[in-house]
């Protein structure tokens, strides 16, 4: 096909239209500024990073929640519900910028947290980090923390702000079942108690849960009251979610 002098004019603008784009885009983001994507809701996906100029992933070499939950703070939520390693959330591309990130929790922006340095790392794209946040900032939200799999775990909640641990005073396979379903998994397997999956650290928020099983959250079971307990973490209550996956 010929191009015509009015074509190549046209082909010209188009492309400079196209750089003038991408160079405002990527002025309008800071070194460190984080998005999700590749997830089926705007607060989960795989964990990018902007530094010079360009986005790029992170490796899931130490990704665990506490950097997760900085992550997600970092983009306006109020935690993190789950963190997943392998390309969950499908591979990137490009640069991996960040590599063996630890965070220790209190950090504002996740480039922050030690880690190896802007884009030294060992890895490939099928070790791309990926978070599940909490969309709603909102109470009662779980998270299952300490398993050795995503579909088990220390039962979490938040509230206030807070992630917090629930007693295992009167828990049972009833409760553990809601928190799976809230959790969208399709009931529970077992409920472990005594810290079965490690003790948690902070508040324990919910004490006496006795769910009926209708229930569609767990903080919506009786319970003691938020924050009104006798225990201490050795008690910390914990399920194994059934995993259709």
């Amino acid at each position: 096909m010929m191009w015509g002098s009015s074509g190549k004019c046209y082909f010209t603008v188009l492309l400079y239209l196209i750089t003038l784009v991408q160079t405002v885009l990527a002025q309008s983001y800071s070194s460190g500024d984080l998005r999700l994507v590749g997830g089926s809701e705007a607060s989960e996906g795989r964990v990018e990073v902007f530094y010079l100029g360009e986005w790029g992933t992170i490796c899931d070499d130490s990704w665990g929640l506490v950097d997760a939950d900085v992550a997600c703070r970092q983009l306006g939520y109020g935690g993190a519900l789950s963190t997943h390693q392998g390309a969950h959330f499908g591979q990137g591309n490009g640069r991996i910028w960040l590599d063996d990130v630890e965070c220790y929790g209190y950090e504002s922006r996740l480039a922050d947290c030690p880690n190896r340095g802007w884009g030294i790392e060992n890895c490939g794209h099928n070790e791309d980090a990926g978070v599940v946040c909490s969309d709603d900032n909102g109470s009662g939200d779980l998270r299952l923390v300490g398993g050795s799999k995503a579909s088990e775990g220390r039962v979490e909640v938040f509230y206030l702000g807070e992630w917090g641990t629930i007693c295992d005073d009167s828990w049972g396979l009833v409760d553990a079942d809601v928190a799976c379903r809230q959790l969208g998994y399709g009931g529970a397997l077992s409920s472990p108690t005594s810290a079965h999956f490690g003790q948690g650290n902070g508040r324990i928020w919910l004490d006496d849960v006795e769910c009926y099983g209708l229930e569609s959250r767990l903080a919506d079971c009786s319970n003691s009251g938020w924050g009104i307990q006798n225990c201490g973490h050795i008690e910390d209550a914990g399920v194994v979610c059934i995993d259709d996956n």
